[in-house]
Parts: structure tokens; C-alpha cells; sequence
């Protein structure tokens, strides 16, 4: 129903489902082949049991509902309101201010490097292609050779990036201070119903 009412597409759920298509797979065959209980069917040493059928699609199902999920709250809401709504709702709990403040900022900042790096990383992954860098071949060595000359640089630029804006939050005297609030976001029905039928939704995938 959230997803209908979102009006996004479905093949930006399906997009983030196949990117984790490994562990999908991995999770199945686990609970599949190795979880003990009434047996359905035995090849050799490994044997395919009622419940571990049932697990298998239980946990794949829960797994596939929280990415899909967290990809209906990524393209419809604002990383700035994702992160005003994680400070809210902890001084909602009456957690100290300035931790509740300062997580707010690290889930923003979190939120808002994402798209940087992934934009990076495509620019870093064209640059090694143009260099002779094969990400797509079969020999698994060398795909890691040419992982490892995507990720060193990344990682080298986060670390950079990171330290720029310590510098910047520094020169402004962030922590000195107590932060105010310029806008405060108001909480009607519709937010309370989307929160209970968000709740609804996270009980159902950890719970069912």
C-alpha cells in the first residue's frame, strides 16, 4: 500500500533488491540446507528441511521488506528531514540535548556523503576503465585487483572530505555553542498515521 501511494516506480525497489541479489542467495541457501527440523527431501550430506523452507523465505521476505522500505523512506523524504526526525524523536525520549543534536548531525552528514561518493566512485571506476581496469572479468583476482584500485582512492577521498569538514564545522565554532532550531516540523494525523503503519510494517518484517 506505501508503495502504491508513494507513486514511485517499481523499478527502483527492484534496483535496490538486486544489488543485494548475493546475500538474498546466501541467506536462502543457509536457511535452507542447515537449519534442522522435518525433512522434505535429502541430497547426500545435505537435506532440505520443512522448516528451514519456511525460514528461507521468511528471512528473504524480511529482508527484501526492509530495503524496501528504507528505499521508499530514501526517495521520499529529504536527508535534512531524516535527520531532523532522528533529533526529534530522541529529545521526544528525553535523551541529553547535545547527543541528540550531534546525532542528528552525523545521520545528515551520513545521508548527505552518499550520493557524493557514489558519484565519485563512478567517476574513480570510469577513470580506472580508461586505464585498462576489467570489472567485469571472470578471473576473481582480478576483479579484486580492480576493486581494490576503486576503493584505496575512495576511501582516500572520504578521509579527505571528512577532514575538510571538520575544518569547516571547526572554523564555525560548531560544539561551542547550543544549536537552535530555525523551523520546527509539526507532527499531524498524516505523520501519525504513517508512523503507525511504518511501525506496523517494521513489527511484521522482524516479527512474522
Amino acid at each position: 500500500m506505501l508503495v502504491y501511494l508513494s507513486n514511485i516506480h517499481i523499478k527502483h525497489y527492484l534496483r535496490s533488491i538486486r544489488s543485494i541479489w548475493l546475500l538474498l542467495l546466501m541467506v536462502f541457501i543457509f536457511q535452507l540446507f542447515f537449519t534442522p527440523g522435518r525433512i522434505l527431501l535429502s541430497m547426500g550430506k545435505l537435506s532440505i528441511t520443512f522448516e528451514g523452507l519456511v525460514g528461507a523465505f521468511t528471512y528473504s521476505a524480511r529482508i527484501i521488506g526492509a530495503i524496501m522500505f528504507s528505499t521508499l523512506l530514501s526517495c521520499t523524504t529529504r536527508p535534512l528531514s531524516i535527520a531532523k526526525g532522528i533529533e526529534s524523536l530522541m529529545f521526544k525520549l528525553k535523551l541529553p540535548k547535545k547527543f541528540s543534536s550531534d546525532t542528528g548531525l552525523v545521520f545528515s552528514i551520513a545521508l548527505r556523503f552518499i550520493p557524493i561518493l557514489s558519484q565519485e566512485m563512478e567517476n574513480i571506476m570510469l577513470s580506472q576503465k580508461a586505464r585498462g581496469a576489467d570489472f567485469e572479468s571472470r578471473n576473481l583476482f582480478r576483479r579484486i585487483k580492480s576493486s581494490l584500485s576503486v576503493i584505496i582512492p575512495l576511501v582516500v577521498l572520504a578521509l579527505r572530505k571528512s577532514e575538510e569538514l571538520a575544518v569547516a564545522m571547526d572554523m564555525r565554532y560548531y560544539g561551542r555553542y547550543e544549536r537552535t532550531i530555525c523551523s520546527k516540523e509539526k507532527f499531524g494525523l498524516s505523520e501519525k498515521l504513517f508512523a503507525f503503519m511504518s511501525f506496523l510494517i517494521v513489527l511484521s518484517i522482524l516479527f512474522n
